[in-house]
C-alpha cells in the first residue's frame, strides 16, 4: 500500500510528512550534495511544496517510512519547465498542460535500503504504480522530470519507459537530462505485473479510515489484508471491512466513501437517539 497524501488528508500525515522533509534532506543534500536546497529546522523544502503538492508515501509494518514521491499539477509552475528549459529540445511538445504533471523527489530511505531478501527494490515501482493510477483517474496523460545521468541505465532496465526530452547537460552535481513518462493503463498494468500486484496500490486515507480502523497504521494493515486472497477460513480479519475497504481501494467515483460517510452519520445518530 503506498499512502496518497493531498491537501484534503495532510493533517493527518504530521508526523510523517516531517519524516519526508527530513529524509529529502538526508538524501538530496547530505548524500548526493545538493547544497543550494533550503533546509529548514532538519527538512529540505522548497517552493513546490504547496498545497498542489501530492505525497505518496510508503512504510513498513511499524510505519517507519520507506519510499517517497512527489506530484505536482504544472500548471500553472513546472520546475523543468521554468528552472531548466535548456534541458528540454526545441522540437518537443509543451512540458505543461492540463493533462502534465511534474513527478520529483523520489528517495529511499535506509530502513528500506537495508532489507534483503526477494521483492527487494519493488517499493519504487509500488509508488511509480500508486502514482499512475492516480494520475490516470485525474486525466493526466504524462509524467514530467529530471533524471540524474548516473541513474539512468536503472531506469533502461525497469519496466517504466521513461524518455529523455534533450540531450543531457552537465550540471554542479554529475550530468542531468529532462525526462517524460507516457501514461496509458497498459504502462500501469506492467508496472503492477512487474511487483506481483493485480489491483490499486494507492489508498488516500481520510478520517472516515481513522474512525473505522484507529490510527494510520490500522488503517494500512486493513488495505494490506483487502488485497490479500483468503485462501482458508479463520482468518483475524473482519471479513466485512476487509470487503469494504476492498471496494474503496478501487473506487474510482467516490461511490464507495459516500456510502460510508451516509452510513456513519446514521451510526452517530442512532447513539444520539439511544
Amino acid at each position: 500500500m503506498i499512502h496518497i497524501v493531498t491537501s484534503q488528508n495532510r493533517h493527518l500525515y504530521g508526523p510523517q510528512l516531517w519524516a519526508m522533509h527530513q529524509q529529502r534532506r538526508e538524501q538530496c543534500v547530505e548524500k548526493n550534495g545538493w547544497v543550494d536546497l533550503v533546509v529548514l529546522e532538519g527538512g529540505e523544502i522548497d517552493d513546490y511544496d504547496d498545497l498542489s503538492a501530492i505525497y505518496l508515501l510508503g512504510f513498513d509494518d511499524a510505519m517507519r517510512l520507506e519510499v517517497g514521491l512527489r506530484l505536482h499539477p504544472t500548471e500553472p509552475r513546472c520546475m523543468l519547465a521554468d528552472k531548466f528549459p535548456h534541458l528540454i529540445a526545441p522540437e518537443e511538445t509543451p512540458k505543461k498542460g492540463p493533462d502534465v504533471w511534474e513527478a520529483t523527489r523520489l528517495f529511499t530511505t535506509e530502513v528500506y535500503r537495508a532489507k534483503k531478501g526477494p521483492g527487494r527494490g519493488a517499493r519504487v515501482f509500488e509508488v511509480w504504480a500508486a502514482a499512475m493510477e492516480l494520475a490516470l483517474i485525474n486525466g493526466v496523460s504524462r509524467f514530467v522530470g529530471m533524471i540524474d545521468m548516473s541513474l539512468y541505465p536503472g531506469i533502461l532496465n525497469s519496466p517504466i519507459d521513461t524518455r529523455l526530452v534533450g540531450l543531457p547537460r552537465p550540471y554542479a552535481y554529475g550530468v542531468v537530462a529532462g525526462s517524460e513518462i507516457a501514461l496509458s493503463q497498459a504502462l500501469l498494468d506492467r508496472v503492477r505485473e512487474a511487483i506481483g500486484m493485480d489491483g490499486s496500490v494507492g489508498y488516500h486515507v481520510d478520517e472516515l479510515d481513522l474512525r473505522a480502523f484507529g490510527d494510520l497504521a490500522a488503517v494500512q494493515r486493513q488495505a494490506i489484508s483487502a488485497q490479500v486472497p483468503q485462501r482458508r477460513p479463520g482468518s483475524a480479519r473482519d471479513e466485512q471491512l476487509a470487503a469494504e475497504t476492498l471496494y474503496r481501494l478501487n473506487d474510482v467515483f467516490g461511490e464507495a466513501r459516500r456510502i460510508w460517510a451516509e452510513r456513519d452519520d446514521r451510526r452517530q445518530a442512532d447513539q444520539l437517539n439511544a
